[in-house]
């Protein structure tokens, strides 16, 4: 379940600059790049039509290959530190076979882009390795050997069984925190135009949500129980850390939490799902507010 609702969930639009080396049927991706103004204008006035429909060739400027068989192809190199454990960061990416296919993307559900969280398990063990490699700025493809992507098992109908896949991605920017309070880091990536009722003491809140300790990804979330979660706040049915970051979302609102150890479970954790002193990570959607009387 982890795997299909986070290819359901985190898949995202095409942005008006397509990734190196992807390659779909839909529409949009298939416009192509044309040659830049100030090349054009040493172009003959003639010619400028035939020109501008030339296709800019992708060459990759460097590669990188890791001893456990992943490859990182660079269309274009950023600058600055490399990414690390617990950088949030929005990415711009296709996920494919070899064959070409895309299976995943923020395109799908029409976003130029995603956040995503270094380190934390959000996708296949690939991810991680390959993240921790790039720098913000980076333009890539990513060769995953099977067991580094979507292994034995892949994904019934999508992915088949022993495959390797192949990421494109934009590092686009880190993405620093809306609100912090008491070392609770909060981002809020979505909301509604005309943003919904704040949350305070004793409303009745919905929400759809997914949470990771750092050793157990996505150890619960509404989805598979198919119903929306309720809560009222401060009846004590949530981790202190939840309960402070919930005041800062409005319905509608789509946030992304990091809860340290001291506000969620603390020394003692949580049977086997989060362990002694380890923080834990929310990503929720705020459905209905229903404002106490």
């Amino acid at each position: 379940m982890r795997i299909v609702y986070f290819v359901v969930l985190l898949m995202i639009t095409l942005s008006s600059c397509d990734i190196k080396g992807v390659e779909t049927n839909s529409k949009d991706a298939e416009e192509v790049n044309y040659l830049e103004n100030d090349t054009l204008s040493k172009v003959k006035e003639t010619d400028t039509l035939k020109v501008s429909k030339v296709k800019v060739p992708e060459v990759a400027s460097d590669t990188l290959k890791l001893e456990n068989g992943i490859t990182i192809t660079y269309f274009k190199k950023g600058e600055g530190e490399k990414l690390k454990k617990g950088d949030m960061i929005k990415i711009d990416y296709r996920a494919k076979l070899e064959n070409g296919k895309i299976y995943d993307g923020n395109h799908m559900v029409k976003k130029t882009s995603i956040p995503f969280l270094v380190g934390w398990n959000q996708q296949t063990p690939g991810w991680d390795i390959a993240l921790k490699e790039l720098r913000v700025g980076d333009d890539v493809d990513v060769f995953l050997p099977a067991k580094y992507a979507r292994g034995e098992k892949g994904i019934k109908g999508i992915v088949p069984p022993n495959a390797n896949n192949i990421l494109s991605i934009r590092v686009l920017e880190r993405f620093e925190p809306t609100v912090e309070v008491d070392d609770i880091q909060i981002w809020k990536y979505d909301e509604l135009k005309s943003p919904g009722d704040s949350i305070g003491f004793k409303d009745e809140v919905y929400l759809n949500y997914w949470v990771s300790s750092e050793s157990k990804p996505r150890y619960d979330n509404n989805y598979q129980r198919g119903e929306t979660f309720k809560l009222v706040m401060g009846d004590g049915n949530i981790v202190p850390g939840l309960y402070k970051a919930l005041h800062f979302g409005r319905e509608g609102d789509r946030l992304m939490i990091k809860i340290p150890a001291k506000e969620a479970y603390g020394s003692e954790g949580l049977t086997d799902l989060v362990k002694p002193n380890e923080a834990i990570f929310y990503d929720i959607q705020i459905g209905k507010v229903i404002k106490t009387k």
